[in-house]
């Protein structure tokens, strides 16, 4: 019997980490998988210990008010580990965490699977260096890392993006569907939700003004955000969707977005967007000094250019960010070309099949290290 132990630390991780173990339970169903994620990956069947995803953190200041919590967790997990050793440990994104529990597993003969990379590519290249030696495969969803990776030393394979699984398969009721619709998604985690809302809400006031009939809708990912969200909104005539962020998506004219994988997502359905980002003052400060992109959304990052307009920090002002959404609302060259542009974006892409091939890339290594117990000397 296989026994894996995952760790996703935030929604769109426990999202792709869920339809992960459904493939691997789909190809092996003797698989046994437990770990740190959220309630999607314990629906595919992973035994929950702790439910990270639903604790997703953002920013260097929110992460030191949470170091009790992180540091008993990983304690916890390593006792874990020393009690009944899993086959491999499957990581998903979160670095902080997860490059740190590697490098504890490593030193306990547990092979390394990296599923969803950090993001080297735009700050902490030097982490290259620390995932070619903790790391036994290296499994990328954007079609540029693999190259970065193999370059140095590193065992790493392309699988494809695995929205390109995940999209498909839900289920969309089509209800809203009619009207000027306007989605505001301004993320999943309560910090980010508490700075971006308002400037989303501002704006949403004034397109309203321009058109009346419009209707603004807001997905949350739980009933505490949900609660959030109602609290901020207030009297405006804000529609909020539990869970429900791709009938949004499938029914809007437009979004404001915060940066992160939902600008990838509302690109995919084709729909036009503005990107807003904004963190504390501290945490803006320090990622400014260490982040080495031209851009903040992966919509613009995969396309390597300026497809969709960024308001970043300060410049995330409902003074600057309604022209931009109006512009881009009304049928004209400026929504003509995004549309244009968001096309050949999920062309570039490629197909789907991300789950399945990391599903059997992961059963693989699997395999191997059951030849070799040995541990590998840091």
């Amino acid at each position: 019997m296989k026994r894996l132990f995952f760790v996703a630390g935030e929604s769109s991780g426990d999202q792709h980490g869920a339809h992960l173990i459904r493939a691997l339970r789909d190809m092996d169903p003797e698989v046994q998988c437990e770990g740190l994620g959220g309630q999607e990956m314990a629906a595919a069947g992973m035994a929950l210990h702790f439910d990270l995803a639903g604790h997703a953190i953002m920013g260097f200041t929110e992460v030191l008010q949470s170091l009790k919590m992180i540091r008993r967790l990983f304690k916890d997990t390593l006792a874990r580990f020393d009690a009944s050793r899993p086959d491999a440990l499957v990581l998903i994104d979160y670095p902080g965490f997860n490059l740190r529990l590697a490098r504890a597993a490593h030193s306990r003969g547990i092979p390394v699977i990296y599923y969803i990379s950090p993001q080297i590519w735009a700050w902490k290249r030097g982490r290259l260096r620390t995932i070619a030696r903790l790391v036994r495969k290296m499994l990328v969803i954007l079609p540029f890392e693999k190259e970065l990776y193999e370059q140095a030393g590193v065992d790493c394979v392309y699988v494809g993006h695995p929205l390109l699984d995940h999209i498909p398969t839900v289920q969309i009721d089509g209800t809203l569907r009619g009207g000027l619709i306007i989605g505001l998604l301004p993320g999943s985690r309560q910090q980010e939700i508490q700075r971006l809302l308002p400037v989303m809400l501002e704006t949403a006031r004034g397109i309203r003004t321009r058109y009346p009939q419009a209707r603004f809708v807001t997905p949350s990912v739980n009933p505490e955000r949900e609660a959030q969200i109602r609290t901020l909104a207030g009297e405006f005539p804000l529609e909020v969707l539990v869970g429900k962020m791709y009938e949004v998506l499938d029914a809007a004219r437009f979004c404001l977005v915060a940066s992160g994988t939902a600008t990838l997502e509302t690109a995919l359905f084709g729909v036009p967007l503005a990107v807003l980002y904004k963190v504390s003052y501290l945490s803006y400060w320090i990622a400014r000094s260490l982040v080495r992109v031209k851009h903040i959304s992966l919509v613009n990052i995969l396309s390597g250019k300026g497809i969709v307009p960024e308001f970043i920090q300060h410049e995330a002002s409902p003074e600057r960010v309604l022209p931009a959404a109006l512009e881009l609302i009304e049928d004209g060259p400026a929504r003509r070309q995004m549309l244009d542009d968001l096309a050949g974006m999920r062309l570039a892409l490629g197909g789907g099949g991300a789950s399945r091939c990391a599903a059997t890339e992961i059963l693989n290594v699997i395999g191997e290290a059951r030849h070799d117990r040995t541990p590998v000397p840091d």
